[in-house]
């Protein structure tokens, strides 16, 4: 998880890394933007094991 000062900057970290790991499976992730946090999970798991993840972002504060 990364926390920063404004949703816009979270936002853009967000884009960046699916930018970067775009093409690259060995580096791809789930990426939820909710407010100022970023919430990175692993591709290791199956969409429906990172689904608990983006709920958990969803109702961040």
């Amino acid at each position: 998880m990364e926390v920063f000062e404004k949703p816009e900057d979270a936002a853009n970290r967000a884009k960046y890394i699916q930018a970067v790991t775009r093409g690259m499976s060995a580096l791809a992730e789930y990426d939820y933007v909710h407010g100022t946090t970023v919430v990175r999970v692993s591709h290791y798991l199956t969409p429906e094991q990172a689904a608990p993840y983006k709920a958990a972002a969803d109702n961040l504060p």
